[in-house]
């Protein structure tokens, strides 16, 4: 997915998942709206059609009495009239529902990119889990191994000194050659 926004359309903020079901709902609300409005225009040509039928009805029933020249350019000028107006409107509409719909393509792209970089970031998430699961053997047998050789060796490195013999328990002396050591006795368990 490219950064780069184009000069068209603004930059959008990554939206949460709560931001996505919330934008969603709104489209969903947005779409019943027009719907509504459509519904609207159609019950509003029906009226039209029936005044229309109305009128055509009326002067042709006036036809034998009047004029019928006269009176017909009189209600079609009246027809017309009303019919631009309600033509406008229609034209009008489609006008924004044209808008509306461009605007709603480039929201749900927009959407839709977002969710096919969160899939990404889930599926490298779950790739580095898996990764770290494969060397977790090898990690916990490292330790073992270091535990193990912190344990023969850490004791040796203490007793290395006076004050670890101490802790230990031993007494530091000096062997018959000179050489200092660390010693307990033998029936407590460890002798250096």
């Amino acid at each position: 997915m490219s950064d780069k926004t184009s000069p068209d359309q603004p930059a959008f903020p990554t939206l949460s998942d709560d931001e996505m079901r919330d934008s969603l709902e709104l489209f969903a609300t947005a779409l019943a709206g027009m719907s509504e409005r459509m519904d609207e225009q159609g019950k509003l040509l029906a009226k039209v059609n029936l005044r229309a039928t109305e009128a055509r009805s009326a002067a042709v029933g006036a036809q034998d009495q009047t004029n019928p020249k006269l009176y017909g350019e009189l209600i079609a000028k009246t027809v017309d009239t009303k019919l631009n107006d309600v033509t406008a409107d229609l034209i009008a509409t489609e006008h924004n529902f044209s808008v509306e719909r461009g605007k709603l393509a480039g929201v749900v792209k927009h959407l839709t990119d977002q969710r096919a970089d969160l899939i990404n970031r889930i599926c490298d998430r779950e790739a580095k889990v898996e990764r770290f699961k494969a060397r977790l053997p090898w990690l916990a047998g490292g330790l073992a191994v270091l535990f193990v050789v912190g344990l023969l060796v850490l004791p040796r490195f203490i007793a290395a000194y006076p004050s670890g013999c101490a802790v230990l328990g031993g007494l530091w002396t000096s062997t018959t050659t000179g050489v200092p050591i660390c010693v307990q006795d033998a029936n407590d368990g460890w002798f250096w």
